[in-house]
């Protein structure tokens, strides 16, 4: 639901002032959550950035800074139909970050069902019609829509082995952290130039949505189960995107859904239920 509530946004806001909101929003929730849990065990507050700082502030300029400039860019230029689309393609880089960094031993049919899990979600954005375009206006958009799921599939990576450092909630905060200076800086030229009797509570609110979950809590939870279940397989689960999009759409607005789309919602489902099959079965001979 991020993608066509931030479109409602752009109208009022420039791209780089909004992220200068939705960011402290997420250090707010981030940094709450962290806090709370180590003090609670008695532990540290700061121990893992005392001795990976430069690890995770590397991390949050892959994920936070590079992301999100060309995220809030790219999605400004192109359609939100596009940007979902594009976005699909996350766990294909991922995994390919995955395999050439050797943090995990990536099977063939793991491959299959990545592969079969992004047909599908393909399927059930192209199939609502109306909503891509390739129009050479929105090109630019679109190559920047692909750099950011490049770099989210390198963070999702990289992220992984630090996770053995610290918990996914903590590194997110600690990331954010450094990303926040630069972020909230590249907003400020923008006060003058903003018509704040434009900006609504309803704008407020989509700032508030974005930056407590889309961008806040939901990232804690990514890695987490980067943590868990692993990089190749929690970025095919952001495939899940377009579907829960339309089933949204659906009962929020009130759009129709075609059997194209339930096709490729149907492929999306078995594809990940197959991922979840092969993670749990034990690894044979190559």
């Amino acid at each position: 639901m991020n993608y066509p509530l931030l479109k409602s946004v752009f109208e009022v806001m420039h791209p780089h002032m909004i992220n200068s909101f939705r960011f402290p929003i997420s250090i707010l929730v981030l940094g709450g959550i962290y806090v709370y849990r180590r003090r609670k065990r008695g532990l540290p507050v700061w121990e893992p950035l005392r001795k990976h700082p430069l690890r995770i502030a590397g991390l949050g300029m892959v994920g936070f800074v590079a992301y999100q400039f060309l995220f809030i860019h790219g999605i400004y230029r192109t359609t939100a139909g596009n940007a979902a689309l594009i976005m699909t393609s996350v766990p294909l880089w991922t995994a390919c970050m995955i395999a050439a960094l050797g943090a995990e031993r990536i099977r063939g049919r793991t491959w299959f069902a990545l592969f079969f899990v992004l047909g599908g979600a393909m399927t059930v954005v192209i199939g609502g019609g109306g909503t891509i375009s390739f129009d050479s206006g929105i090109f630019v958009g679109n190559v920047l829509m692909l750099c950011a799921a490049c770099s989210w599939g390198c963070y999702t990576a990289l992220n992984k082995p630090m996770l053995r450092h610290g918990s996914a909630s903590g590194l997110t905060f600690m990331g954010l952290l450094f990303a926040l200076p630069i972020l909230v800086g590249a907003g400020l030229p923008e006060i003058p130039r903003t018509d704040w009797s434009a900006v609504t509570l309803k704008h407020w609110a989509i700032l508030a949505f974005s930056g407590g979950l889309s961008t806040g809590l939901v990232l804690a939870l990514w890695n987490n189960a980067v943590n868990h279940v692993g990089a190749s397989h929690t970025a095919a689960y952001g495939n899940l995107v377009p579907l829960t999009a339309l089933t949204a759409s659906y009962f929020l607005l009130g759009e129709t859904v075609n059997l194209l789309q339930i096709a490729g919602g149907a492929t999306v489902i078995g594809g990940l239920v197959f991922l979840r099959r092969i993670r749990r079965a034990p690894a044979g001979p190559s």
